[in-house]
């Protein structure tokens, strides 16, 4: 097999279960264990990815769309609530180079997280973002030569330092929106990243995080996830929403479920829309996300994951593991695939 369920690599760690336990599976030992991806679920949107390593380097790794804090909100004291806790303490992350955000819903861009990931890094990180967000990460005292800010298919050659090598940002196009208050709605991008990574012998480690999107336009599905499996696939990892999220976490909260998901397609995919944009970016394995962790109900959490697998069976897609696959992994746990 070309992946497995890999030991995680932040001692500080622990699992939050959001699957049965059978669905566990065994360590599978990979040849070359420095061809490897590793990605490591953080909660909701949140992932750490660690890169393959190129000769003697020091490994690369990216953090894509971090929230630590309690409730997706611009205040504390209201807003979507976590279900599940974050799996470590920030400053139990290995150290990494990169922060990508995809869009500034508050359940993507959280501030108490930024502020903590800077006054904790300082100048060895860089952030990553969308059209129109320089100026949110300026507001907030973060150096301007620290932010790089990309419209979709423009691309940046960054390199952390002389201990790493050079990796490639690509904004892609994502189906959502943008906005954190009444007055501020689509006023910045919105985008979903791929990132390159040459690792010699002619082979490159390429990566893709959804962010939040839908699927569905009136016309039938989003042609830009096609395009994105053209032009910048296939992937060996891809990180794809199957759920809302917190954006209506109230409405299962009341022990009320949607009869029709129908009005929100355009905005977040379904876990059928999933496994077809799963397809269409060419991805060899992709884990599940945006899902569980401000769910506003156990009922609500366990739905994604059990229509995930009802999707997969009918359009006849393997688990993550396998070629060509698609599941979910736990958060704190970590997922490991080799690139060919």
């Amino acid at each position: 097999m070309a992946a497995q369920v890999a030991a995680r690599f932040a001692s500080g760690l622990r699992a939050v279960p959001t699957r049965p336990r059978e669905a566990h599976r065994g360590v599978r030992h990979q040849a070359h264990p420095r061809r490897r991806i590793k990605a490591t679920w953080l909660g909701h949107a949140g992932f750490i990815v660690q890169l393959p390593q190129v000769a003697e380097l020091d490994p690369v790794r990216i953090l894509f769309d971090p929230i630590w804090s309690e409730r997706a909100s611009p205040h504390q004291a209201a807003g979507p609530r976590r279900r599940l806790p974050p799996p470590c303490d920030l400053d139990q992350l290995p150290d990494f180079q990169y922060v990508v955000t995809s869009h500034n819903h508050y359940d993507h861009l959280d501030w108490p997280t930024i502020e903590r990931i800077y006054k904790m890094k300082g100048e060895h990180v860089t952030f990553v973002a969308p059209l129109g967000l320089e100026s949110w990460f300026r507001s907030g005292g973060i150096p301007v030569e620290q932010i790089v800010e990309l419209d979709w298919h423009e691309s940046a050659e960054l390199r952390a330092s002389e201990r790493h090598p050079t990796v490639k940002f690509i904004c892609a196009p994502a189906q959502h929106g943008s906005g954190r208050s009444l007055f501020d709605q689509r006023s910045t991008l919105w985008a979903s990243w791929v990132v390159h990574q040459d690792i010699g012998d002619g082979r490159r480690a390429a990566v893709y995080h959804a962010g939040d999107t839908g699927y569905m336009t009136h016309g039938g599905p989003c042609p830009a996830f096609a395009e994105i499996g053209e032009r910048y696939g296939p992937f060996d990892m891809a990180m794809i929403p199957i759920w809302r999220g917190g954006s209506l976490s109230f409405i299962a909260a009341m022990g009320l479920r949607l009869v029709s998901t129908e009005l929100i397609d355009g905005l977040h995919a379904s876990p059928a829309h999933a496994v077809r944009l799963h397809k269409d970016i060419r991805s060899r394995h992709s884990i599940g996300m945006h899902f569980a962790t401000f769910a506003g109900s156990d009922g609500e959490a366990r739905e994604p994951v059990a229509e995930l697998v009802a999707a997969k069976e009918k359009q006849h897609v393997g688990d993550w593991h396998e070629e060509g696959g698609f599941g979910v992994i736990d958060i704190g746990e970590t997922a490991a695939v080799a690139v060919e």
